[in-house]
């Protein structure tokens, strides 16, 4: 995965999850909604800093870091189609962030 391909993967995921916060049977519950929300907020701020660091694709480092965050949103596009696994979604929501966290630690 390239910057650029992690950058437009993260995009889609914050609509994806822009999309679920409009969901009445979240809407309803509104201490998960927070925390969804908080989550969202915070993975878009990651979004933002990836852009403006450079990193090399091709580092050994940041392909195993992409890798675990594809996998963190493959998961999270097949659990959102259920708020009711609204725990699953805050979850991986947040592993998905701190693999960019992790990014941004390492090239930073």
């Amino acid at each position: 995965m390239t910057q650029t391909e992690l950058i437009t993967a993260i995009g889609e995921t914050l609509n994806q999850i822009d999309d679920m916060l409009m969901e009445p049977a979240l809407q309803n519950q509104p201490a998960k909604w927070q925390q969804v929300y908080a989550l969202r907020k915070h993975l878009d701020d990651l979004q933002h800093d990836l852009v403006e660091v450079t990193i090399q694709a091709d580092d050994a480092q940041f392909q195993t870091l992409t890798a675990k965050i594809k996998l963190a949103t493959d998961r999270l596009q097949k659990v959102i189609d259920d708020v009711k696994k609204i725990d699953s979604v805050i979850n991986t929501i947040a592993q998905i962030s701190a693999g960019l966290d992790e990014i941004l630690k390492a090239f930073a």
